[in-house]
């Protein structure tokens, strides 16, 4: 019967001590619940200051983020965030649906539907500042936050591509590919840099975006980075205090005009989906003027270039293809970094028709 009695006691003790250990392990001895593995950690504050001058306080990072137009979404797959990509507007952001495993489509880029951002959970919409936004006073009564981003102007992008990835949490993965994508970028214009050209500072040149009808003027960025090469805007002759970007209503006969007192020696299209497009409006936009009796044209100095190179995240191509277009000994370089971001980023950039120059 004592034998009886020291093994209950034994198995006892046992149970206890057991017990206590499943404690210890589920909440350190405390009363605390053990802690939930879907549990998200906290998120930390980031203050700043956007493309339009202002001020946020977010708590990063950021996800289920809507984003419109073309130039953000390629830039939140560079950075590796393409799972925090959600909303897209049905034009633009379309094009890259397929890198965005989470999308879901918000209507137009220039006034996204809020009720749908806000039923699907998303509180942020990042839009580029030259685009705006139409409805952004009705997006924040909603409780979006409406962040301007200038990923456009490739003077702007190393700042403004900064603050998106700190709003992406600024992870070590994230500033790995940020610092990747700036070495590429800067590697692009430092080629550049000291290429001998057949074009000097004072051989005159346009830019035509060729789907709107509109001359660029030299405000915009776009022919800031062709004068960084060689050349000068006629926009720098005519009117060299304009701060618009682009010429609405000019008059038709100012190139013929511009080529008879200083020469137009070269010209750049762009934005058109192929070469031909982008010269048959060049030529259409002269209405009944020989556009054709242009020096940049009678020269061959008349040149197509992917839209996709222009602004945005390839801008620094185009750099590389205005030095091309200038007579300067570029090689297969243009080619060769674009293809380097398309591997490095799982980007699908075509490497056709760069840069075309046109032929009667």
């Amino acid at each position: 019967m004592a034998d009886k009695k020291m093994i209950l006691a034994i198995i006892v003790v046992v149970v206890v001590i057991a017990a206590a250990a499943v404690i210890l392990m589920q909440g350190n001895g405390s009363n605390q619940p053990a802690p939930d593995p879907d549990d998200k950690p906290t998120k930390e504050k980031y203050t700043f200051t956007d493309a339009n001058s202002i001020t946020h306080t977010v708590d990063v990072p950021i996800e289920n983020v809507s984003v419109v137009h073309k130039y953000i979404p390629i830039f939140m797959k560079i950075l590796g965030k393409e799972d925090s990509v959600a909303g897209l507007d049905n034009k633009y952001g379309a094009r890259f649906a397929e890198f965005f495993p989470n999308h879901y489509f918000i209507g137009s880029y220039s006034a996204p539907e809020g009720e749908t951002m806000v039923s699907r959970g998303s509180n942020v919409i990042l839009t580029p500042v030259t685009m705006g936004l139409s409805n952004a006073d009705a997006l924040r009564q909603l409780g979006i936050e409406v962040i301007y981003l200038d990923l456009t102007d490739p003077y702007k992008i190393e700042s403004n591509l900064l603050i998106l990835a700190k709003l992406l949490g600024g992870t070590d993965d994230v500033m790995k590919k940020y610092d990747t994508y700036m070495s590429y970028f800067n590697e692009c214009f430092d080629f550049v840099k000291d290429l001998k050209t057949d074009a000097d500072s004072e051989d005159v040149f346009g830019l035509f975006m060729a789907s709107s009808g509109f001359y660029q003027t030299h405000a915009s960025s776009a022919v800031k980075v062709i004068e960084s090469v060689a050349g000068k805007c006629y926009t720098n002759i005519i009117d060299p205090n304009t701060t618009d970007t682009v010429y609405f209503n000019q008059s038709k006969d100012i190139l013929l005009d511009v080529d008879n007192k200083y020469g137009l020696d070269y010209m750049f299209v762009y934005s058109n989906d192929t070469p031909k497009q982008n010269f048959d409006a060049f030529f259409s936009y002269a209405g009944t003027l020989d556009y054709s009796k242009l020096t940049c044209v009678k020269e061959g100095h008349l040149f197509a270039l992917s839209t996709d190179t222009v602004n945005g995240a390839m801008s620094c191509i185009s750099a590389i293809l205005y030095a091309d277009a200038f007579g300067a000994d570029v090689g297969n370089k243009a080619v060769e970094m674009l293809n380097k971001m398309n591997s490095e980023f799982g980007l699908k950039y075509s490497t056709e028709d760069l840069l075309v120059a046109y032929s009667a």
